[in-house]
Parts: structure tokens; sequence; C-alpha cells
């Protein structure tokens, strides 16, 4: 369908029948059961608006004087461009890039853009080994800051079962 639709034309598109179809055989019993889950499915909204939208334009007029103005403007360009960096592993990772586990396949191995998307730019790994939580070869290393954030969790007990490739 092309780098546009990729990128995000696929936003702007009705799901097709088979998707809705596959979408329900999903087990996902364990998630709509974690308390925790339910509580930000519950407050999904506020919470988003308040850490997404909110204290970011707050922040800057309360510490640094900016104008509501600029604070909220200055938010929104992050904003976007964060939906920007997301969107490009969709788009950008599965185009350009190196593909050093199997060459042929679509989704590249993107070294610059990875840093942007905090480690999610390995997307050739990715796809071969899907049930490596670390989403790239470098594991916890320095390119990987989601790897980090996961294994914070696990440290505390809260993400547990992580599963890696075989070296």
């Amino acid at each position: 369908r092309g780098f546009f639709y990729s990128h995000v034309g696929w936003l702007m598109t009705k799901k097709s029948d088979e998707v809705i179809k596959q979408g329900k055989l999903c087990d996902v019993a364990d998630l709509y059961s974690n308390p925790v889950l339910r509580f930000q499915k519950k407050y999904a909204v506020p919470f988003i608006g308040t850490l997404c939208f909110v204290l970011p334009t707050l922040i800057p007029m309360y510490f640094w004087g900016e104008t509501l103005n600029n604070a909220w403007h200055f938010n929104m360009f992050r904003y976007v461009i964060n939906l920007s960096a997301t969107f490009c592993v969709n788009s950008v990772v599965h185009k350009w890039g190196y593909k050093p586990y199997d060459k042929n396949i679509c989704p590249t191995q993107n070294v610059l853009l990875n840093l942007a998307v905090l480690g999610e730019a390995f997307h050739n790994y990715h796809h071969v080994f899907p049930w490596d939580y670390r989403a790239a070869e470098l594991g916890n290393q320095k390119m990987n800051p989601t790897t980090l954030f996961i294994d914070f969790f696990a440290w505390i007990g809260w993400a547990y079962d992580l599963k890696t490739a075989s070296k």
C-alpha cells in the first residue's frame, strides 16, 4: 500500500473484517484480569491528558515563566515530533536500514532512528525473534531504553517470565 499508508494512512482507514475477526481470536483474559491494567483502562483519558498535555504545558509556565501560548504550542510540537518518530517504526524502519537476521523481509535495523524511538528500531531482529521482550539484539545495552524500563520492573517483580532469543 506504500510508504504513506504505513506511516499514517492506516490510521485513516476502517479495520477490515479479517483484522476484527483475528483480533477476537486473541486470548487476553490475563490482561483484563490484571488490576494495574484495569486501572489504566478505566482512567486512561484523564491520565494521558494530564501527563501528555496538561503538565507539559503548565511546567514551563510555572518554572520558566513561559506564556500559555508558547508553552502550549511547544508542547504540541513535542507531541507531533513524538508521534512522527513512533510512526517511523512502521514506515522508515520497514524501508531503510540493514537486515542482519533475515534479508527476505521488509523490516530493517535503523540505528539512526533507534534513539528517537527508545530502542524500537531494531525491527529486523524483532520480526525474526518476536518472543524476545528486548526487541533488539543489544538487550539492555546503551541503545535500548525500553528494555532498561522493562528490566527495572522485572527487578521489582512487576514484570516476569521475560523471554529472550538464545545466543
